[in-house]
């Protein structure tokens, strides 16, 4: 699922450039990870045997010519584990958010691929979230800020059947930032230690579209930003940033695990659940 594109971004406007012992060796070594994303929300429509009927991208006014024309190639391809309901095989129609990623090629041009997507059922979506009041932001480090770094954290949950988050785990931090390979481990070390903090004092209701049975817990994703000022972007803008490594919990289900987290925006919850709808494509971003 990948494309070679040919379209220009000035990094300085979307990277921020930290200066503080940084040295340019070190800084060239880590500006080769550079990658930019953009997240396309839409709808997706999937038949009984887990093909896709139909699907729509929101606001194509504002995304990039080439960015529709690739995901209109890409979406039709994809199969799915069919849903099912009292034992049945159902049609789905869920909201959908997909991420795209692109990297600067050496030999020219840029090559973009569908890193991650996730997919929420209309009826749902507003039951996967958390009380209000009982999912306090963490707060911002303060050497980062200080710094002026900003990046994403991406945490998976192990959740009581009293709502209160049992295990929380930093699967992956993405930085918008550049500096040494050391330097920027030390920063995905803060945020996610932050991000891991303040997730141990959550509580949720507990999501009903999830067929718990005897289980004694049950898995979520949330991602937290750590950005500063008004650096988030607009819809259908490319943000550059440098990913991390990605990491799992070794009492996370590793079948619900395998897509990447990046396609959730900041704050979404969301629910790793069997009887979901779930993309059976291999992504570039799954483990």
């Amino acid at each position: 699922m990948r494309r070679t594109v040919g379209f220009a971004v000035l990094f300085a406007t979307c990277l921020l450039a930290w200066t503080q012992s940084v040295y340019a060796q070190g800084v060239g070594a880590m500006r080769k990870q550079i990658e930019m994303s953009m997240a396309v929300t839409g709808e997706i429509t999937v038949s009984e045997h887990g093909g896709v009927i139909a699907h729509t991208l929101d606001r194509t006014d504002e995304l990039p010519p080439g960015v529709v024309a690739f995901l209109q190639q890409q979406i039709p391809a994809w199969e799915f584990k069919p849903l099912q309901h009292e034992g049945r095989p159902v049609r789905a129609r869920n909201k959908m958010r997909v991420l795209l990623v692109a990297r600067k090629q050496e030999a020219g041009g840029y090559e973009m691929r569908v890193q991650a997507a996730s997919f929420y059922a209309f009826s749902t979506v507003e039951e996967s979230s958390s009380d209000n009041g009982r999912m306090m932001p963490p707060r911002y480090p303060a050497a980062m800020a200080r710094a002026g770094a900003s990046g994403s954290v991406y945490l998976i949950l192990k959740v009581g059947r009293d709502g209160r988050v049992e295990e929380a785990f930093a699967e992956q931090v993405n930085l918008r930032v550049l500096a040494t390979a050391p330097e920027m481990e030390r920063m995905r070390q803060s945020f996610a230690a932050s991000a891991v903090q303040a997730a141990r004092g959550w509580s949720f209701t507990p999501p009903s579209q999830v067929d718990s049975g005897a289980a004694d817990y049950w898995t979520m994703r949330v991602p937290v930003d750590y950005t500063m000022g008004r650096m988030e972007s607009r819809y259908g803008r490319w943000v550059a940033y440098v990913p991390g490594p990605r990491t799992t919990a070794d009492w996370v289900d590793a079948e619900l695990t395998q897509s990447s987290p990046e396609a959730l925006a900041n704050g979404m919850v969301g629910v790793l659940d069997r009887h979901a709808l779930r993309l059976l494509t291999p992504l570039a971003g799954e483990g």
